[in-house]
């Protein structure tokens, strides 16, 4: 086997990896999105301004401001509501 074939048989093996790990986040979102439209506006307010240390990660807290966003609430205002 030459350097050639090993080297598209790695690109091909990395390919493979990162595809699965991108499959693997966009079920994640899903769920979660899927999870979070049942909740009420207050619960996803919650959940954006989780700044505990073990809160909400990032993507938690994406998912549910573009909720919000999606049913009509401003992002300042969004940012401003503290439950």
């Amino acid at each position: 086997m030459g350097f050639l074939d090993k080297a598209f048989d790695i690109a091909k093996n990395v390919a493979t990896i990162v595809s699965a790990e991108i499959e693997k986040s966009a079920n994640e979102v899903r769920e979660i999105k899927q999870k979070y439209e049942r909740l009420n506006d207050e619960e996803l307010l919650r959940i954006v301004n989780d700044d505990r240390f073990f809160g909400k990660t990032q993507k938690e807290k994406g998912i549910a401001f573009s909720i919000l966003k999606k049913r009509g609430f401003d992002p300042e205002e969004i940012n401003s509501l503290k439950t």
